[in-house]
């Protein structure tokens, strides 16, 4: 009889251990899940022409200039240009030219400038950064000039965004870390009742020979 109790309550703490470690096991697999959910719909969007995507491919003058930039949404902090310069008739990079990106803005702020260089590896693109640290809408001219064909001005706007709590990218993180938090409360939940369960049932064995006993 006593090893009969014995084999029971081994058992019964074979049991809980399993317990404990499927459902240790399970929530390992649902926070990795929620999390990698986080990171897939956190990346940036894929833009039309890499990290960049064309804000402006007009003619002026001379020129056919192709503006690219990064992000696509802009927001407080960085924006970089790239921008492409043709012969307006034979289509031909230019690779020579002297180019500006200035940024203005229409209400607050002071107005940026950047020289957009390219690089011996790269001579089709020209590179420039801005910084800029108030949101609303601003007016970007990118100003081409060249000994040959010539000074000209593109002119375009683009509206900059706060840091706002409420993107879309954070509204959906949120909703995720919510389901994360209900999950590990849930289980946490379960695995106190079940070691309840489990102390009574091991308390109620033990108690069975004094019972008898009596």
């Amino acid at each position: 009889m006593q090893y009969l109790r014995s084999e029971m309550q081994s058992s019964l703490t074979s049991t809980s251990s399993s317990v404990f470690l499927r459902i240790g096991a399970l929530l390992t697999v649902v926070v990795a899940t929620l999390l990698t959910s986080v990171t897939v719909l956190a990346q940036p969007l894929i833009f039309t022409s890499g990290p960049f995507t064309v804000v402006a491919d007009e003619d002026v003058g001379n020129y056919r200039i192709v503006v690219h930039q990064s992000p696509e949404r802009a927001i407080i902090g960085s924006i970089s240009y790239a921008v492409q310069v043709h012969q307006r008739e034979t289509g031909a990079n230019v690779p020579d030219a002297i180019i500006k990106v200035y940024a203005s803005p229409s209400e607050h702020g002071e107005r940026q400038v950047a020289p957009a260089l390219n690089s011996p590896d790269d001579r089709e693109y020209y590179v420039a950064r801005l910084e800029i640290e108030e949101a609303g809408v601003w007016a970007i001219d990118v100003v081409v000039d060249h000994h040959e064909l010539g000074e000209e001005t593109l002119i375009l706007a683009t509206e900059v965004f706060g840091r706002a709590r409420g993107g879309d990218n954070l509204v959906v993180g949120t909703i995720l870390w919510v389901f994360v938090s209900i999950a590990f409360l849930g289980v946490t939940f379960y695995l106190i009742r079940k070691s309840r369960r489990a102390k009574t049932e091991l308390e109620r064995i033990r108690n069975q020979p004094q019972q008898s006993d009596t």
